[in-house]
């Protein structure tokens, strides 16, 4: 039997449930107007797929006037522009190749298996924050404003930071709700590192009852306790120990990072446990064959666009080296970014990835 679940059903869960829990411990007033509390749970641009919101940040936003000379009309576009780049000239460009080697992997080698699921990881952050980008868009020109879910997520120098950039509001919420509801750090050191390997867990296991959710789940828990465990040990015994000059351990750090979110993410994609381990085996014991040329003319330039575009939003969010240009100069761009669109825009229509979860 298949079951028809509604678009946006585990957002709308989410945003319930948090409303639910801030009320019973006694964080916000319970909402006294219906319409109010159904606009929060069904605002329209973030209910499908993000960013989560919760009640204490959206409904304060309710009891302001909205003026037209008020709203960040250039900011919406850029956000708008940025969020649809990300969608169809990247995500969209990546998926069939993604597409073709998950399918059958038995029939690729090493090179082709590590290009396919690096670009898997890049094909469904810019999907997903593509999405969110043009969300965030849509609701500040109706003058709201929705938290922030990504921040340049491959220029993490660990994997928890990796989790503090990447789907931020999913991360807040089962901090928020699961793991200081189970205790946080506050439960001793076993209950603690339970409490983090779990809260993964969770999050695997939300996004899908199947096994390789649910592998996918526990090795990130895995590696957010070694990396727990090997900070403890580290501040206990070695706090002052520099191995590298700063210059040359973060970017080692960042590629590190990069690995082993690329190399976990195969459990994510995998379309069954057998497949995954046939991908595993592969990717970490030399197979050659099956790399087609059109893999590499498409795959490395997204991957090349992703770079870059970290490195700007290094510069512009982490740097504030943010560049505002005349409006005449900025809307001057606006026609040769439409026909770069159209040039670059794949002939088939993907929907969301995230629609699904």
């Amino acid at each position: 039997m298949h079951i028809i679940l509604p678009v946006g059903i585990s957002f709308y869960t989410f945003q319930s449930l948090s409303y639910t829990i801030d009320v019973y411990r006694g964080q916000i007033l319970p909402e006294k107007s219906f319409l109010r509390f159904a606009l929060f749970v069904s605002f329209f641009p973030q209910l499908v797929a993000g960013p989560i919101v919760t009640a204490k940040t959206f409904l304060p936003q309710l009891d302001t006037i909205k003026n037209l000379t008020e709203i960040r009309f250039r900011k919406a576009i850029r956000y708008f522009i940025l969020g649809y780049i990300k969608k169809v000239v990247l995500s969209d460009n990546a998926a069939p190749i993604v597409e073709k080697i998950f399918a059958d992997p038995t029939n690729f080698g090493t090179v082709a298996l590590w290009l396919a699921v690096t670009l898997f990881l890049i094909q469904i952050y810019c999907d997903f924050s593509g999405y969110t980008d043009m969300a965030y868009a849509s609701a500040l020109l109706l003058g709201y404003e929705l938290p922030e879910n990504f921040r340049m997520p491959f220029i993490a120098r660990s994997v928890t930071e990796h989790w503090r950039r990447w789907h931020i509001t999913l991360s807040t919420w089962l901090r928020d709700y699961v793991y200081i509801s189970l205790g946080g750090n506050r439960a001793g050191a076993f209950r603690h590192r339970f409490n983090l390997w779990f809260t993964m867990f969770v999050a695997g296991f939300w996004h899908g009852a199947a096994w390789t959710f649910i592998i996918w789940g526990s090795c990130q828990g895995t590696i957010l306790l070694i990396e727990a465990l090997y900070g403890s040990f580290k501040e206990k015994h070695f706090p002052n120990l520099q191995i590298l000059p700063e210059k040359i351990l973060a970017p080692i750090q960042i590629f590190l990072t990069c690995l082993v979110s690329v190399a976990v993410a195969t459990w994510f994609r995998a379309e069954s446990v057998s497949k995954g381990w046939v991908m595993w085996k592969k990717m970490f014991f030399f197979n050659e064959g099956g790399l087609r040329p059109y893999m590499l003319k498409t795959g490395i330039p997204v991957i090349l666009c992703v770079i870059v575009g970290h490195w700007l939003g290094y510069q512009i969010f982490e740097k504030k080296k943010e560049w505002d240009p005349p409006v005449w100069l900025e809307f001057s761009f606006y026609p040769v970014i439409a026909v770069g669109l159209a040039l670059l825009t794949p002939d088939l229509e993907l929907p969301f990835i995230y629609f699904q979860f």
